[in-house]
């Protein structure tokens, strides 16, 4: 009874306010009236601290427009938190056609998805290196007054996936502002399989704005990547696999802008030492687009990642989805949706656990098999698992149990094999 009154109050929470005295119930755009043709439009500001960390997403408002054209009441209905405010702000501001019925204004309900995107890098390359398609730029460190030249080596899968980052010339803060934009770039798959090496040059230019020109060049191919070493002194230690991670999630949204990145933790190995793991930087939510009006756009689309192989088992796995950790013994986790309380639990104040067992394949494919919690919670947890893509190495059948923990405004998620 409490669940259902919760819904009950979640589901009129849900409804636009209408403004008290309206004499007409406003029409729905698309099947009662058709879209209004919007006549002012303000751009939604990309937040900071999205920008920073790559982040992206789609954010659906329900907007009611008066019968002057003028948007009476904003209200989202797909939330990605750190885009709600500046989608509403600017939302807020638009005009729209006036919609006649009969002659008569009538105000209109009208669904409106925003993309929430970046453009990519601008790059100069050598020729037969794969077109950049997604990343950041780097930043000019705050308080840099003298310019800065920084040189790192950069493997790359056939997929496109950055998974080595090297540097090998270059002030320390510098480097890190490199390294953190290159973890977030991936290239147009290669068409003949092979994996690249090739190093990446950044000139940083400090002023207002300040600028880095970027080159790619130095192109060498698998045979050369893989090139034996000399043989090692017997009291050497063997030296460990190269590392895998993984790159941020893809989904069929746009590639990222030029924002601040945070500095990353990792710095350049000794010579002597294998490369460093580096840090897969968080991502943002997945939401395919609905059908519908068509989409704000704030950007291009770039296409949609493809799996790639599992890392060494030794090493331990990596998420590239933000607040999903990963047990030892779990596939690297590559892209898909990270949890998000769903709007109508938050309205409702739930919170609670699910549990969701699911299954991955050779492909990396997840499959829901149970789920079990919390109504309200259950199918945000199901949708999330649903879209996540592993990496795999081997074709047998893995079972695994990912238990989501829901605030009353954030949300994580543990993925264990299911014993």
């Amino acid at each position: 009874m409490r669940l259902s009154s919760a819904l009950l109050a979640a589901s009129l929470l849900a409804a636009p306010a209408w403004p008290q005295g309206a004499e007409e119930t406003p029409r729905v755009a698309g099947s009662e009236v058709p879209a209004p043709k919007r006549t002012r439009f303000v751009s939604p500001q990309y937040p900071a601290d999205a920008q920073a960390r790559g982040l992206r997403g789609i954010v659906i408002l329900e907007l009611i427009i008066d019968t002057s054209g003028k948007v009476a009441s904003a209200i989202v209905t797909r939330s990605v938190p750190p885009f709600d405010d500046a989608a509403l702000l600017a939302a807020r501001q638009w005009e729209y056609e006036v919609t006649r019925v009969d002659g008569k204004p009538v105000p209109v309900r009208l669904s409106v998805p925003i993309t929430f995107t970046m453009p990519v890098p601008r790059v100069s390359k050598q020729e037969g290196i794969p077109e950049l398609v997604q990343g950041i730029n780097p930043v000019v460190p705050a308080g840099a007054e003298q310019p800065a030249s920084v040189v790192a080596e950069v493997t790359l899968e056939p997929t496109g996936q950055v998974t080595e980052i090297e540097v090998t010339s270059g002030e320390t803060v510098f480097a890190d502002a490199l390294m953190d934009a290159v973890r977030t770039w991936r290239f147009a798959p290669g068409s003949g399989g092979a994996t690249l090496a090739f190093r990446v040059e950044a000139d940083f230019i400090p002023g207002k704005p300040g600028r880095v020109d970027l080159r790619l060049a130095g192109l060498r191919q698998s045979e050369t990547v893989a090139a034996a070493s000399p043989e090692p002194a017997p009291s050497a230690a063997p030296p460990s696999p190269a590392p895998s991670p993984a790159v941020a999630e893809r989904a069929p949204l746009p590639a990222p802008t030029t924002v601040p990145a945070p500095a990353p933790t990792a710095t350049p190995a000794p010579a002597a030492a294998p490369p460093p793991r580096p840090a897969v930087p968080t991502s943002g939510q997945m939401i395919p687009p609905p059908p519908g009006p068509p989409i704000e756009t704030l950007g291009p689309v770039s296409p949609p990642a493809n799996s790639a192989p599992a890392p060494p088992p030794e090493m331990p796995p990596v998420s590239a989805v933000r607040d999903v950790t990963l047990a030892m013994g779990v596939p690297d986790l590559t892209r898909g949706r990270r949890p998000v309380v769903p709007p109508l639990a938050r309205m409702a104040s739930a919170t609670g656990s699910v549990d969701v067992r699911f299954a991955v394949d050779a492909a990396g494919t997840a499959s829901v098999q149970e789920v079990t919690g919390p109504d309200l919670l259950k199918e945000a947890a199901r949708q999330a698992v649903s879209s996540w893509v592993f990496r795999r190495t081997t074709a047998e059948r893995l079972h695994l149990v990912a238990s989501f923990v829901y605030g009353e405004a954030t949300a994580s998620a543990s993925v264990k094999r299911d014993e």
